[in-house]
């Protein structure tokens, strides 16, 4: 069976019980013709010639039978006897997979009547003629179905029979309630019961005649797996997978289970929900079918959702619901209602995925609501090693361990990323599958980017380690600031300090200046050290005024920060970690909640969150203990500023001649980030006046950002009397605004 195709239950028994139910339907509307032959008119059909048959057309027809079926039409009751022992005998044969009627009748507990009501609907799928023996039976050429009315004479001995048996056709009844059969009303609007049409389900039709289809109404979102030895291995830890199997392997061990597991899955994209579903049904034998939410038309969702569930139990197959998720959200109650009834009620297995937790217990039902964990960072290593097996790359073992620290991916995002990575390297004229780390870490950027919305601004990292001026000591703390992710994957899992330390998983630092010292730069020179994103936290769409929003806001931060990583950067973090204060009215209550919320989030999240601030004595002392890192930005003095006005002009720039930084930086005692406004500002001037960057342009351009700051009122005041109007006559200028800005 080619890979995929749906199975049939054929073992060359089916034809052969349908010819038999098809006989045993041949008599009685033999019997039925004769009861009318001997209450009507011959030849009342004469002028509908073509249309309908005629009465020696039908009576041959019934008789003879179609082709292949044999005659039945004048067997003795004998006959008919013989048929109705061969049919029973079906029933109680140890056959592994019985005629597809036997299988229906007892998936849907159906009575010997209904049985032959659908075989009555079914016949004029096998042989259209049977639809004009429906019109003459039923005196109307335009009634090519069979009637309720119909089937009632055919099948009930009495009057009173007939009147029990209406109740076969009620909407609680099988055939109804399980849509085997359809009452069609649209020829005639509403009828009264007997006069209402009998359809077959299209899908019942497929089963019966073992046309291997799924259900319409999942042809365009649901995919059949079959049961193979080629499928891949969830990527999750032994002993979850082994426990998943072994629970399902319990529950089927008597052949069927005993109830129907309802399974919900749980976690992060990629973390391998699907494969793990695929080596479920594997294991059992059943084939599986993918049902993909988001795929699935927006008409009829809630009767499509109920097919589903049936589908299972015909083919028979265990479910995998994708984006579960979806059907939570307000407005499709409904739909859930109706899945989880048929699951309840047919599915073998169902297994739903989704992305959050979820508890609907239900009486009688077997439930469980387990989460799919992610890997850890030795389990990360092995997946990338795997996932790069048999593609060319330069990567040291050390390389795949620092990408697994750095990136705390899912086997699914791994396999993404070298797929991106292996993609990217043809735009860049590499060697086909020749993958380094560069490529690979900005094939992860890409798989890991997180959707935070209006709540952040993502930093593109623009600055090296050369470009940042800080003493030694900072610099050293900045470097040891990366190591700690670098090698995260060997001290916490190889080493074990992990499992003594489970709160040490992330990597929280607080840099602590002025404005101005660099504590942004540095930031993002981490993250491009690393190869990591770097989100700017924006405060004003994080705090709300109303009550709970800003915890709300925070938890979608940090939830999808944490598939990707990314560090996360607040500035001006004391407006939002600020001090607990005493309980006094419901404002401060809140407030202290946001603030415990906050500690529990930073020690929950496993990547690295900075925060800045320029008043350190208004953080909460608990967010100042949990801080791995606190480096100070100080202000710089003369030898650093010379060197940061020194490294502020690119080599393009057209610097002059007497342009003299160590004077600049003696006679303004100001933060790199003035001395950038300053060296921008004076290059724009230069421009202007089509000339080179000179002591003019820069003593110009301090002036006005001394002026915007507030330090200088008017130039000519602090110009001293009697001197030539040069660029150095600024030094009594600088004089004063150097006292002032210090």
């Amino acid at each position: 069976m080619p890979e995929g195709a749906i199975p049939t239950t054929n073992e060359g028994r089916n034809w052969e019980h349908l010819k038999d139910e098809l006989a045993l339907l041949n008599a009685r509307l033999l019997r039925e013709v004769g009861r009318m032959r001997r209450g009507g008119e011959p030849g009342r059909f004469d002028h509908f010639q073509g249309l309908v048959l005629s009465e020696e057309e039908v009576l041959s027809f019934l008789e003879g039978g179609m082709d292949d079926a044999g005659r039945s039409g004048d067997e003795p009751d004998g006959g008919l006897r013989e048929i109705e022992e061969r049919i029973s005998s079906l029933r109680g044969s140890g056959l592994r997979r019985r005629p597809p009627l036997i299988q229906l009748a007892e998936l849907f507990r159906l009575e010997r009547i209904e049985e032959r009501c659908v075989i009555l609907c079914l016949a004029p799928e096998i042989d259209w003629r049977y639809s004009k023996v429906y019109a003459y039976l039923q005196d109307d050429v335009t009634k090519r179905q069979p009637s309720v009315d119909l089937a009632l004479r055919l099948f009930c001995a009495g009057a009173r029979e007939r009147v029990e048996a209406r109740a076969l056709f009620s909407p609680n009844a099988s055939l109804l309630k399980n849509r085997l059969v359809h009452l069609d009303e649209s020829a005639e609007g509403h009828c009264a019961l007997p006069q209402s049409r009998l359809k077959l389900d299209e899908r019942m039709a497929a089963f019966l005649l073992e046309t291997p289809q799924l259900d319409g109404y999942l042809s365009e979102w649901v995919e059949f797996v079959a049961p193979s030895e080629e499928a891949s291995e969830p990527a999750l830890p032994d002993e979850f997978r082994e426990r998943m199997l072994r629970l399902v392997e319990g529950c089927f061990a008597g052949g069927e289970a005993p109830v129907r597991p309802l399974i919900h899955l749980f976690g992060r994209r990629g973390v391998g929900r699907r494969a793990l579903a695929e080596c479920v049904s594997r294991r059992i034998g059943l084939p599986l079918l993918v049902a993909d939410l988001r795929r699935m038309p927006p008409a009829g969702r809630a009767e499509a959702l109920w097919r589903l569930g049936r589908e299972a139990l015909l083919l028979p197959a265990a479910l995998l619901v994708e984006h579960f998720d979806d059907l939570l959200h307000e407005g499709r109650e409904a739909e859930l209602a109706s899945f989880l009834d048929a699951a309840q009620e047919f599915s073998p297995l169902t297994c739903l995925s989704g992305t959050r937790p979820w508890e609907a217990r239900r009486p009688g039902q077997f439930f469980l609501s387990l989460e799919c964990p992610v890997p850890d960072a030795a389990a990360r290593a092995a997946i990338w090693r795997e996932s790069l097996r048999g593609i060319p790359h330069s990567l040291a073992d050390d390389d795949v361990t620092e990408l697994a620290s750095k990136f705390n991916f899912t086997g699914g995002q791994i396999g993404e990323a070298v797929e991106a990575a292996n993609d990217r390297s043809f735009w860049e004229s590499q060697p086909p599958g020749s993958l380094n780390e560069a490529l690979l870490t900005r094939a992860c950027r890409g798989v890991a980017t997180p959707r935070l919305g209006g709540l952040a601004r993502k930093i593109e990292p623009c600055h090296t380690w050369s470009d940042i001026v800080l003493p030694e000591s900072q610099m050293t703390q900045l470097h040891e600031l990366a190591s700690h992710v670098k090698r995260s994957q060997v001290v916490l899992d190889a080493w074990g300090f992990g499992r003594k330390f489970p709160a040490s998983r992330g990597v929280t630092a607080m840099f602590q200046g002025m404005s101005g010292t660099g504590k942004t730069m540095a930031a993002g020179i981490v993250g491009a050290e690393l190869g990591l994103d770097l989100y700017k936290i924006d405060l004003s769409c994080v705090v709300s005024k109303y009550i709970g929003e800003t915890e709300k806001n925070l938890s979608s931060i940090f939830a999808e920060a944490q598939d990707s990583n990314a560090i996360l950067f607040f500035d001006e973090a004391d407006a939002l970690f600020g001090k607990r204060s005493e309980v006094k009215d419901a404002h401060d209550r809140y407030a202290n909640i946001e603030t415990a919320y906050l500690l529990q989030r930073m020690e929950e999240y496993s990547g690295i969150v900075i925060l800045a601030t320029n008043m350190k004595q208004n953080m909460d002392e608990a967010f100042i203990r949990r801080m791995r890192f606190i480096i100070p930005f100080p202000f710089p003095d003369e030898a650093e500023r010379e060197r940061i006005w020194t490294k502020m002009f690119p080599p393009a720039a057209p610097l002059g001649d007497g342009v003299d930084f160590g004077w600049m930086a003696r006679k303004l005692k100001i933060t790199g980030g003035h001395i950038r406004n300053i060296s921008l500002r004076a290059a724009f001037l230069a421009s202007e006046r089509r000339g080179v960057i000179g002591m003019d342009c820069l003593v110009e351009a301090a002036r006005r950002e001394l002026r915007k700051l507030g330090k200088l009122s008017t130039l000519e005041e602090f110009r001293p009397p009697g001197r030539t109007e040069d660029v150095f006559a600024a030094a009594d200028v600088f004089a004063v605004a150097e006292a002032e800005v210090a």
